[in-house]
């Protein structure tokens, strides 16, 4: 065994001369290798995983704070795949993403410490629980970095039922922790078992283009896709989040505590809960440009605004939100609220709510409020803003568009 990690160490070695002569990527073709390079802090490097099947070992850790704690400073005990730092690293698959990542740990990549880092073009899954229901495991953590995530399919991270069962929370995709920005752009976040991305104090994220699909659409202690929010920013994170498709999810977009964000263009549909949340958890001042969304098809509410922040708190504007609050199982408003398309709980004086379209949505009782259009005025609202949608990277996809579209253009052989 010696011999081997003794090889394995020349092999690192003589790749990053090669690099620094040649200015070529370092060819990273098996485990060992892969675990034996992130072994140091690197820099200035550009590793190119070749096709196949990279199952790592994973290591024990202790974090030294908590991302989702009421007490930050609380050290937690989890596990890593692989543990990534450094400068200007850029760590990327084959196009077609056939080098599979099989993490077997709570922080699958664990990018910390790293600036200027990229991860593109992998697939990173088989994610397993860490027994601390405080670990904040997903298959990509990013603590004290700034980071560039593109291209990847980050899929099927579970963990223990067991485990799940007892502390509710699972695996997220991404996680964004204390003084990092990430770039999210253009993955593909499937079927995992808690937030698709969560961000967390002093984090800060530009998210586009994204598809973030539970599959499951699983919701309370069943370790499957689709639990947690799809996108949660808690905390003092700040987020942009934009042109997302968001599904069969348990919950949606949520903007939590003293959170900061532009949630705009997203497609959300077809969730168990609720679709948007601004939430001030009583204790803070989130603020929320809300804006030109499409949101469709939900069991609870459409959103909710719960906020006192007085100056400059955002507003809601352009959306559209469709066939909301289906299941009565969520009237109580002890669940989540009002059960109406837009849960109105605190909303600040100054924040503008205007030209949104609601239509077919459900309501609890009576007295809460219908802002729902009739059917014919609804379909020529949403016809004048056609050229607007099918410029979403994701329409053709969504089922709002095949339910509103595509059967009206079936029906007429001239658009054809």
């Amino acid at each position: 065994m010696k011999s081997k990690t003794g090889l394995i160490f020349v092999f690192v070695l003589i790749s990053v001369l090669i690099f620094l002569l040649n200015k070529r990527p370092i060819t990273i073709s098996t485990t060992e290798q892969l675990e034996e390079i992130f072994q140091y802090r690197l820099e200035g490097l550009e590793f190119r995983l070749k096709p196949g099947i990279y199952n790592l070992n994973p290591i024990s850790i202790i974090d030294s704070t908590c991302g989702n704690c009421e007490d930050p400073d609380t050290p937690i005990p989890a596990t890593a795949g692989v543990i990534i730092s450094g400068k200007n690293l850029k760590i990327i698959g084959p196009k077609n993403r056939s080098a599979i990542i099989h993490t077997n740990a709570g922080y699958g990549i664990y990018i910390k410490d790293c600036e200027n880092c990229v991860i593109e073009n992998l697939i990173i899954t088989g994610g397993i629980r860490d027994t601390s229901g405080f670990a904040s495991d997903a298959a990509i953590v990013v603590k004290n970095s700034n980071v560039i995530i593109q291209n990847n399919i980050i899929c099927r991270n579970f963990g223990d039922s067991t485990l799940i069962s007892k502390n509710i929370v699972g695996i997220m995709g991404i996680c964004g922790r204390e003084n990092s920005y990430l770039e999210i752009l253009n993955n593909k976040i499937l079927q995992n078992s808690w937030d698709g991305i969560a961000l967390y104090r002093d984090a800060e994220a530009h998210i586009k283009g994204n598809i973030i699909d539970g599959i499951d659409k699983a919701g309370g202690r069943i370790p499957r896709g689709g639990r947690g929010v799809a996108i949660g920013v808690t905390w003092n994170a700040k987020a942009v989040i934009e042109n997302n498709l968001i599904k069969r999810y348990w919950k949606g977009i949520g903007l939590f505590v003293d959170a900061r964000g532009e949630v705009r263009n997203n497609i959300i549909e077809d969730l168990l809960t609720w679709g948007i949340s601004l939430w001030d958890a009583g204790k803070g001042k989130p603020i929320g440009i809300i804006e030109n969304n499409i949101i469709y098809n939900l069991g609870a509410m459409g959103a909710a605004i719960t906020s006192s922040v007085e100056e400059n708190p955002g507003h809601f504007k352009g959306n559209i939100i469709i066939k909301t609050g289906q299941n009565s199982a969520y009237d109580s408003p002890d669940y989540y609220g009002f059960q109406c398309a837009l849960a109105e709980h605190s909303v600040p004086e100054n924040f503008e709510i205007k030209d949104n379209i609601f239509f077919n949505n459900r309501k609890a009782s009576e007295d809460l409020p219908d802002y729902d259009v009739i059917e014919e005025e609804f379909f020529i609202q949403i016809e004048n803003r056609k050229e607007e949608f099918i410029k979403h990277p994701f329409i053709e996809s969504s089922i709002f568009y095949k339910d509103f579209f595509m059967e009206k253009e079936t029906e007429n052989p001239d658009s054809i």
